[in-house]
């Protein structure tokens, strides 16, 4: 797996600062809570990431975009978001920079799966994984629950861009259920996000 977080400055104040739409942030309500991660506010950043996987039959892969503060060990991972979009692939080449891109292309998407097997628990769509700030993990991978019938996510808007690192910039929205894998559930409603896509 291989991910680049990027963010438009290096401070890392935790004072609070007006967050501005036109940047890259995600944000969604849990218990009437809005929770929202935004680049470059209170030391979070934003980058792509890849994680792929062969065997026999084809290639499970994805792309996914994360919204996290820095960490160093013995740090955990924290209050974070990654949205990450699934695909099985026949080829067993590596994908090209087309290919990928089209894993966010605009339109409805069910939700998805990835494991290290994609011939059992693969399935094409999205997973929305969510860690809490006690760095609990709860997935909307279809391996730990089923998505309720009002479950959305779309991609609105995805723009090719000349970047160093990344070569999309896109915009979606997304609710769901997320779990633990030990029977327990958070329901994440009216989620936007803004976001870098695409590892290059």
């Amino acid at each position: 797996m291989v991910i680049a977080i990027a963010s438009c400055t290096d401070d890392d104040n935790d004072d609070i600062i007006i967050p501005e739409d036109n940047n890259f942030l995600v944000e969604f309500i849990i218990d009437q809570d809005t929770i929202r991660y935004e680049d470059s506010v209170n030391g979070y950043g934003n980058g792509p990431g890849v994680n792929t996987y062969i065997d026999g039959y084809g290639r499970l892969h994805s792309q996914f975009t994360t919204f996290a503060r820095n960490i160093t060990p013995p740090d955990t991972l924290k209050s974070a978001l990654t949205v990450q979009m699934v695909k099985f692939l026949l080829d067993t080449l590596n994908p090209s920079f087309q290919t990928d891109f089209q894993l966010f292309n605009t339109e409805n998407y069910s939700y998805g799966s990835f494991n290290d097997d994609s011939t059992n628990v693969g399935v094409n769509g999205a997973v929305i994984t969510y860690t809490d700030a006690a760095g609990k993990t709860w997935s909307s991978d279809l391996q730990y629950g089923t998505q309720p019938a009002a479950s959305v996510f779309n991609i609105s808007e995805h723009v090719e861009v000349n970047e160093t690192l990344y070569g999309g910039e896109t915009k979606g929205t997304f609710s769901c259920t997320v779990f633990d894998g030990l029977g327990n559930s958070l329901n994440l409603t009216s989620g936007r996000f803004f976001a870098r896509t695409i590892l290059k």
